[in-house]
């Protein structure tokens, strides 16, 4: 497994004819002559890939797999990030793709102006091509040209073009090449416009690969020179392309720096192309849209249909909620598709929530939006074909939003509206949007100052889903200060502090470590193990003391018995990430050992804490060599444990139609996996099913093989599992992939370290199961030994219930010896999972049925001993063996039970007065009923029992409300010492008796 292969051969070809395939199909396949879209976007990937020679790339889910500075894919050049950068060697030099993105939160945001306009979207295609390593501006301004007055046949009196006329601050001269080029294809010099950095400087995002551009914009008014309009906002003079030369980075300080390489990157909005070709003034009224907003006058019966209105013309705003609901579905559908998950996605969740308010208030009808994604599907499946595939996994998770959005609404609309009477000023605020206004309110309505400090907000946003635009709104309804600067400096330091990072300027000793210029930790062979005569090979490694910390200081040698960090020049053991715990080991230094139990990676140094043990007290300086020894038995576990993992998470989504995975634990002696799932949960039978096929495939003997692949490679296979919100490095990715000859097939991005084939797994199965919420549930599970060890437990405790079930049969009048022996299985019922008492969790429902199924039998036998009891008592009355008409009896069989229903005994006398008294384990109960009849002034059941029973042991009366004391009454459970217990029951059964003799009438 040393070192890391590249992708192989078979998948190399794999992805090869996957482009082959996917360019042929959508070039092709639907290419007519018509102006519908799918002829437009055909043509334009002909002109392309057809006439000059460019590679078709798929498009990139809408969620950046590799990129955590941006939310969500804004742009065609997200997924050639790395190759900008320099981090990636690009697969072809010359690329063109449509590109799914969503811009509804960062730099580009446009969820505001939805529905107010003929051309914003959440959800739009970018058609872009690309050139990688070669800037030539003539051949890529030439190609755009052409393109659009040649194949599209614009009139040229339509367009203008601007470029960048140069930024101060960035210390960049105007583009007169670029506007030199555009005079050579004979734009007039009046629609060549120069514009600063504001308009013609692009970047992705805060930070990463940007450049100069140069734009084509259309006037779709006519042939009149609006130059000076140009960049106003205008719905009828808009941008329509965009060619940025990338030859620059964006650092965090601001500044920018030259790329290794520079490029070409170009991209057109679809929506906007469209709408030019069809002659439409809004986007709206392309084919794009209009079969979604039949779908909405068919479904929705009786609602007037789309008329194309905008502002005072929409008086009722039905236009403006037809164009929001088709936007925000085709958004949703595409996301969810996609594998983005609203419980990690709060804007996708808040857009939902916008989609099911509009459909419920404005066009009445529930499921209106999953009904929708059908029509989603039928407009641009046949480009992006996960959509067609993920259909279910879409459909399920609106179905289950919805049902969450109904919910809330319900519950939070009463206490909103009593918070408005209150502070009328919070009128304006959508609670149905932002659920977690109202304990927002709660939580600063009484903050001194009327500040909102960062750190409060921060939890608005982090506890109660505030977003910032939802922060803003309600800081100006109730006068309150939010400093915007120091929220989002707040919400940058936890975001770094989630992905592990450490803030240099709060961690002393990384500073100095990087000070002293000490070399990061070189960890790789941690992946280097291999396996020989079905035995796993750990080498050791030779590694050279660097640094040692303890109590945040650096130290100059390594004390004995002492416990401390370590830094290595190098390490083979695994530092805790991707769910998998870190590594145990030991140094050899020596005589001397330092045992490590822990291991963590800061920065790219990995601590390695422990204690240096030795016969003699000696001191190790720094430098000293040593060998690095891997806890084998810890390791393989893990490695076993973690592949299974995989094969549960694949498993599942065979199973159950929409499930993703929340997190993960992969330890030595269990693994946790949380998953999420979306329509019904999990049973028992689908537990048994993930087990057998996880069993079938450590029968099979499945290789499990591990490449080395960049995003550009992973982004062209199919099938890969990905975690919602894990952002996954851009080269040097670790792709795990498991495949059967019947068709199984797993294949996982993940760091972890695994075994190489599904037969060392041994044996697997779950241990536990816990539902963590509306939809995760968290499930526990063993392999190897530990699985053979649970399952061995599982017989030997079946074995132990078919005894119960014996005694139950042979002790029939004596159910406290039975109650014994279930005792004992219960209590081996209750395990932890790294305990060595696991059973199956299958074993462990069986057995819980099983001891249902004995306790309805033992209750069964305890009512008929009580019955028995006290038909024998008043048998004695009528055969006149006992001269009283009432009945005071203390029942014997309680002292072998568990407990005792003792209105199971006095049910059975309901025409003469009766008082039951019962033993428990030395806690002493009575009842007793008196009928109506028969009551006097000094003789009911409250008198009876106070004055007889409740005085002897002294307790009190737990009557119910609902009954009539007089006629019904119940002494207060009281525990007494078992030296007295005898006589308590003999005093109280004598003054009772005594009592109705003397009143009873």
């Amino acid at each position: 497994m040393y070192p890391l292969p590249k992708l192989p051969k078979h998948l190399k070809l794999r992805l090869t004819r996957h482009v082959i395939i996917h360019m042929h199909r959508n070039i092709s396949k639907y290419l007519d002559k018509d102006k519908s879209s799918k002829a437009i976007r055909s043509k334009f990937m002909n002109y392309f890939i057809n006439d000059y020679n460019h590679n078709f790339v798929r498009s990139s889910p809408v969620v950046p797999l590799h990129d955590s500075s941006v939310p969500f894919v804004n742009a065609g050049m997200n997924q050639f990030k790395g190759i900008f950068l320099g981090t990636q060697t690009a697969l072809h030099k010359k690329v063109a793709n449509s590109q799914k993105c969503v811009r509804v939160g960062g730099k580009h945001n446009d969820l505001s102006v939805i529905g107010l306009d003929g051309y914003h979207h959440t959800f739009f295609e970018m058609l872009g091509n690309w050139s990688f390593g070669e800037c030539v501006k003539k051949e890529g301004i030439e190609l755009v040209w052409n393109l659009l007055i040649q194949k599209y046949n614009i009139p040229k009196d339509m367009l203008y073009v601007t470029y960048f006329g140069g930024d101060a601050s960035l210390g960049l001269d105007p583009d007169i090449e670029c506007k030199d080029i555009w005079r050579s294809l004979g734009v007039p010099p009046e629609r060549i416009i120069a514009f600063g950095a504001k308009d013609n400087f692009w970047e992705m995002g805060t930070t990463g690969p940007c450049g100069t551009c140069t734009e084509v914009h259309v006037d779709r008014l006519g042939y009149n020179n609006r130059s000076s309009f140009i960049n106003k906002g205008l719905q009828d003079l808009t941008e329509l392309w965009n060619i940025v030369f990338i030859e620059y980075n964006r650092k965090e300080d601001g500044t920018i720096e030259p790329l290794p390489q520079s490029h070409i990157d170009t991209g057109m909005g679809f929506e906007r192309l469209t709408a030019i070709l069809q002659g439409k003034m809004s986007n709206y009224d392309t084919d794009l849209f209009s079969d979604i907003f039949k779908g909405i006058e068919k479904i929705c019966k009786g609602v007037p249909k789309y008329r194309g209105q905008f502002g005072e013309n929409d008086w009722d705003h039905l236009d403006t909620n037809y164009r929001i609901l088709a936007d925000h579905a085709r958004m949703i559908t595409v996301s969810l598709a996609d594998g983005v998950i609203p419980d990690q996605n709060q804007k996708l969740r808040r857009i939902m929530r916008k989609a099911f308010l509009v459909s419920e208030t404005c066009f009445k009808t529930e499921g209106l939006l999953r009904e929708l994604s059908n029509y989603v599907v039928e407009s641009l499946g046949h480009v992006y074909p996960e959509l067609e595939k993920n259909i279910t996994q879409v459909h399920d998770i609106i179905s289950y939003e919805e049902d969450i959005h109904k919910l809330l609404r319900k519950n939070s609309l009463n206490e909103w509206q009593h918070l408005i009477n209150e502070d009328p000023r919070l009128a304006n605020l959508d609670i149905v949007e932002s659920p977690g206004l109202t304990n927002a309110y709660k939580e600063i309505k009484s903050l001194p100052d009327n500040v909102i400090p960062p750190k409060v907000a921060f939890k608005l946003y982090d506890t109660y889903g505030i977003d910032e635009e939802m922060l803003i709104k309600l800081s100006e309804a109730l006068g309150m200060k939010l400093v915007r600067q120091d929220f989002k400096q707040e919400l940058t330091m936890a975001k770094l502090k989630s992905r592990g990072k450490v803030i240099f300027n709060q961690n002393i000793i990384i500073n100095q470590l990087m000070k002293e210029n000490i070399p990061q930790t070189n960890d790789q062979y941690k992946y280097q193990y291999t396996k020989e005569e079905d035995a796993y090979k750990f080498p050791p490694l030779q590694v050279k003391l660097l640094k040692v910390v303890r109590d945040n200081v650096l130290l100059s040698n390594l004390a004995c018995n002492v416990e401390c960090d370590i830094i290595l020049d190098k390490s083979n053991l695994y530092t805790q990430s991707g769910g998998q715990i870190s590594d145990s080991g030991v140094i050899r230094f020596g005589e001397a050992s330092f045992e490590i139990k822990d291991t963590q990676k800061v920065n790219g140094f990995v601590l390695h804490r422990g204690i240096l043990k030795s016969n003699d007290s000696i001191m190790l300086p720094l430098d000293s060599v040593g060998s690095l020894e891997v806890d084998k038995r810890f390791r393989i576990g893990c490695m076993k444990n973690h592949t299974a993992a995989h094969l549960v998470n694949c498993s599942l989504k065979h199973i159950k139609s929409v499930t993703c995975q929340k997190s993960s634990k992969v330890t030595s002696k269990y693994f946790t996996f949380d998953v999420g799932i979306f329509g019904k949960k999990l049973s028992a039978e689908d537990i048994k099913k993930v087990e057998a096929e996880v069993e079938k495939l450590i029968t099979m003997g499945v290789d499990v093989a591990t490449y080395e692949v960049d995003s550009q490679e992973l982004h062209a296979l199919d099938d890969v599992v990905y975690i919602p919100g894990e952002t996954y490095p851009s080269t040097g990715i670790r792709l795990v992939e498991i495949k059967s000859t019947d068709g199984f097939l797993s294949r996982e991005p993940c760091c972890g370290t695994h075994v190489v084939n599904t037969s060392d797994l041994e044996d697997f199965c779950f241990i536990g199961m816990q539902s963590l919420g509306r939809t995760t549930t968290s499930l526990h599970a063993v392999t190897g030994y530990r699985a053979k060890l649970a399952k061995n437990n599982g017989l030997q405790l079946l074995q132990d219930l078919h005894k119960c079930e014996k005694q139950l049969k042979k002790y029939i009048n004596k159910p406290d010896v039975v109650n014994t022996s279930i005792g004992l299985v219960k209590e081996k019922l209750k395990y932890d999972i790294d305990s060595d008492s696991i059973l199956p969790l299958t074993i462990k429902n069986q057995c819980l049925g099983i001891l249902s199924d004995i306790n309805l039998q033992i209750k069964e036998m305890q009512n008929n001993l009580i019955e028995s009891e006290i038909k024998l008592a008043l048998k004695k009355i009528t055969d006149g063996m006992n001269e009283n008409k009432f009945i005071v009896h203390y029942l014997e069989c309680s002292k072998n039970m568990d407990t005792i229903p003792l209105h199971k005994a006095t049910k059975i006398c309901r025409n003469i007065p009766i008082l039951v008294i019962s033993n428990v384990n030395n806690v002493i109960r009575a009842r007793c009923c008196v009928p109506k009849k028969l009551r006097n002034e000094k003789f009911d059941a409250e008198k009876w029992l106070s004055n007889t029973v409740g005085t002897i042991i002294e307790s009190g009366l737990s009557n119910a409300k609902d009954q009539d004391k007089a006629q019904v009454s119940n002494l207060k459970s009281k525990k007494v010492h078992h030296e007295n217990c005898e006589d308590l029951l003999r005093m109280s059964v004598e003054a009772a008796t005594n009592y109705a003799r003397k009143h009873l009438k």
